[in-house]
């Protein structure tokens, strides 16, 4: 029973809103906006109305278009010069890079690699670093020695056996595979730092280069006033607005009242 009521009270106020709509679109007395009398009159209107919406709403069609294409060309210049610039920086600043591998306090990255001991942890960069190990007959030892003299020793002990079965014991094969991969590593940091410059200066030609080369967006640019002028001057368009006038002011010749557009 209460969704009967309220479909009842849904479908009243629907017919008073599209009554009060219709009063609004036909001024005047309820006979001029329902009645067949003045269906003529209405249709007159109406069908003005129809002709300009149907023209205006394809022309803002075109228009949005050319403005999408613009857009799209904009956003696709901005990402090419976002990553060009990302990419300067990457090689003028190239971070920490991936991590490769860890043995005991020794962390690996790309393009650095940290030491912690009770001082704390150093940051160690490849480009230019001696890697050394040395066996000893407590501690295995990897000596690294960077690019201005500093000189950072890596414990890994081996003997005694651990009292604590937390402590690590590690044995040659392990600390001198992983001098290696560090080794391996200063290597590749060599070869990529010996190659940014050419890089650098590549990537500076080709920023300057892509933020010159605005020829898509121009065109779409210029598209987008021709479209919007083409909408703007349509005499299709001016001859329906103005037979809408024309049909407004019959009707406030009928009525009395000048009808909305």
């Amino acid at each position: 029973m209460e969704d009967a009521v309220r479909i009842v009270v849904l479908l009243v106020l629907v017919g008073i809103i599209w009554g009060l709509r219709r009063m609004y679109l036909f001024p005047k007395e309820w006979a001029f906006a329902f009645s067949r009398q003045y269906a003529d009159n209405r249709e007159d209107v109406a069908q003005a109305r129809r002709r300009v919406r149907e023209l205006d709403r394809k022309g803002e069609r075109q228009v949005s278009t050319a403005r999408s294409e613009l857009a799209a060309h904009r956003a696709s210049y901005d990402k090419k010069l976002d990553a060009l610039e990302q990419r300067i920086a990457a090689l003028r600043n190239p971070g920490t890079g991936e991590r490769l591998a860890r043995l005991g306090d020794v962390t690996l990255f790309e393009h650095l690699l940290t030491v912690e001991d009770e001082a704390g942890t150093h940051t160690i960069p490849l480009a230019g670093l001696a890697v050394r190990f040395d066996p000893g007959q407590r501690n295995h030892s990897i000596y690294l020695t960077r690019a201005n003299g500093q000189l950072i020793r890596a414990k890994y002990p081996h003997h005694p056996p651990p009292a604590d079965e937390h402590d690590q014991r590690f044995d040659e094969d392990q600390v001198r595979d992983f001098a290696v991969d560090i080794e391996n590593a200063v290597a590749r940091e060599n070869s990529f730092r010996a190659r940014i410059p050419q890089q650098l200066a590549q990537a500076q030609k080709d920023l300057a280069r892509a933020r010159k080369d605005t020829t898509a967006q121009d065109e779409a640019s210029e598209r987008l006033s021709q479209v919007e002028a083409r909408h703007r001057d349509d005499p299709r368009r001016k001859e329906a607005h103005a037979a809408l006038e024309n049909a407004r002011e019959r009707w406030k010749d009928l009525t009395g009242h000048l009808p909305p557009k």
